[in-house]
């Protein structure tokens, strides 16, 4: 018998509080891009937090294309995969391909993943998840133009990185921390210093979380946000807002503080498959059109590996 999904009162009381906490940390302002940015999160948490591989499916595939600041020159472009399976002992292993481009540089992630899940309950788990991989960057900086003409050699190269998440979920709510990048990026640097390797001195860690409540027989409402917290500077958070509807339209608002506000539009199909679109409005005082489009591909799929994990047969989370 599949678990239901109706939130009990006394739950949704510990979730609102908990989201109220996390929106009240949106007074602070956001951090400039270090990491690649998503709308749609939900379905690629993958690429962030390794504690997810197995949870949604027995195999889980997610394509995405992310254009952002249409427009401009330069602009930064993601191109990303993520694959992951599960065992009926609880371990999961998964592989991701992240491909960023901003200005005169080019970043490749190539990442294995791996999670192991903690049966807490009949209808809650605990997972771990490490991530580990390699980074091949290229600096284009000979074809830069500065201001007295001077040229610099461009530089490539390739640096480990290691990362380790956590995840608690039931059929109704997750939570999730993680700190996918422990290791220096120095792709950026100069000087030949990118050869040596080193623990991060500001790395990135996110708290995410994510509830499921019942409103009406066909509508489903589906807040979440992401605090995402680097030393020394601002803290970036997204709240997001979105409702289902018979399980097949899903449609919502998402706002990022003090940088975009999004809208999001998915299909669901045969209860597997999800097509998804999400256009970013910006909130920056800056001129020009900087807006974002970004398109998801994610499939689920089962095979009946569930005799540790939690039946999840539908596109919730």
């Amino acid at each position: 018998m599949k678990a239901k999904i109706v939130s009990k009162i006394n739950k949704s009381n510990a979730y609102f509080l908990l989201f109220g906490l996390m929106i009240s940390l949106s007074t602070l302002k956001i951090n400039a891009q270090q990491l690649p940015n998503y709308t749609q999160y939900l379905y690629n948490m993958q690429i962030i937090n390794p504690a997810f591989v197995g949870y949604r499916a027995d195999l889980s595939m997610s394509v995405l294309s992310r254009d952002q600041w249409v427009g401009l020159e330069g602009a930064p472009t993601t191109r990303t995969f993520s694959i992951n399976g599960r065992t009926k002992r609880g371990l999961g292993i998964g592989a991701t391909i992240v491909n960023d481009k901003i200005g005169l540089t080019e970043t490749r992630n190539v990442n294995f993943d791996a999670s192991y899940t903690l049966v807490i309950s009949d209808a809650s788990r605990l997972s771990f998840g490490l991530k580990g991989g390699m980074t091949f960057f290229n600096n284009n900086l000979f074809d830069g133009i500065t201001i007295d003409n001077e040229s610099y050699a461009s530089t490539s190269g390739i640096f480990p990185n290691v990362g380790f998440g956590a995840l608690y979920y039931n059929q109704d709510f997750y939570v999730g921390l993680s700190v996918p990048y422990l290791l220096e990026t120095p792709q950026f640097y100069i000087e030949d210093r990118f050869k040596q390797t080193s623990l991060a001195t500001n790395p990135n860690v996110f708290l995410s979380t994510g509830a499921l409540f019942r409103l009406s027989q066909s509508i489903l409402f589906k807040p979440s946000t992401m605090v995402r917290y680097t030393t020394n500077q601002p803290v970036s958070m997204d709240v997001n807002a979105n409702f289902l509807y018979n399980e097949v339209i899903e449609a919502g608002l998402s706002y990022r503080h003090q940088s975009s506000v999004s809208a999001l539009f998915t299909l669901v199909i045969h209860e597997k498959y999800r097509i998804g679109y999400a256009y970013d409005y910006k909130t920056l005082n800056v001129s020009g059109n900087l807006n974002t489009h970004e398109f998801i591909l994610h499939v689920d799929l089962d095979f009946g590996q569930n005799s540790r994990w939690l039946m999840r047969n539908k596109c919730y989370f």
